[in-house]
């Protein structure tokens, strides 16, 4: 089981408080939830800005290239499921690979010259249901899947061409 980046801060937090060096609190997070789950040298980070004051929890704001949002590109590819990725990464100014994704993230795929959703909605499976019932209930009356009938239909072909040629 993974443990929350905010539960890893907590208790990094308490430690903290109750004086305990860095080393011995990764130690004790380690052996409470695993080996790996903290690096050392995040523990040392966190108490370094536990000690000059601030014990906010939340990282802090990153530099560089601020992410696109995925609303914006599912706004445009609702207005447009036509759009290609190319079309989309002039529009946003980002790469096509950033577009493609985004769109991989909101479950979109390339189908058919347009973006469609990865899974079926409800009303897509719903409509195959219906089509197959329907498809079924049309064999029953007058079977069209049976490969002997087919047989039948081709040789009658056959026959009615050969007599027509004579």
């Amino acid at each position: 089981m993974a443990v929350s980046d905010a539960i890893i801060r907590a208790c990094l937090l308490y430690e903290f408080k109750l004086g305990t060096k860095a080393a011995e609190a990764f130690r004790k997070i380690c052996t409470a939830f695993g080996e790996g789950t903290i690096a050392e040298r995040t523990g040392q980070k966190w108490f370094k800005k536990f000690s000059s004051g601030n014990e906010n929890l939340e990282d802090e704001p990153r530099s560089g290239r601020p992410s696109i949002v995925n609303e914006d590109i599912k706004l445009a590819i609702e207005q447009d499921s036509s759009q290609t990725c190319q079309d989309l990464a002039l529009r946003f100014n980002v790469s096509d690979e950033t577009i493609r994704l985004h769109l991989h993230q909101l479950g979109k795929r390339w189908k058919l010259s347009k973006w469609v959703p990865y899974e079926l909605s409800e009303t897509n499976k719903l409509h195959r249901l219906t089509i197959c019932s329907s498809l079924l209930s049309r064999h029953n009356l007058v079977p069209f899947f049976d490969v002997r009938r087919k047989m039948d239909c081709v040789l009658q072909q056959k026959t009615n061409i050969s007599l027509a040629s004579q």
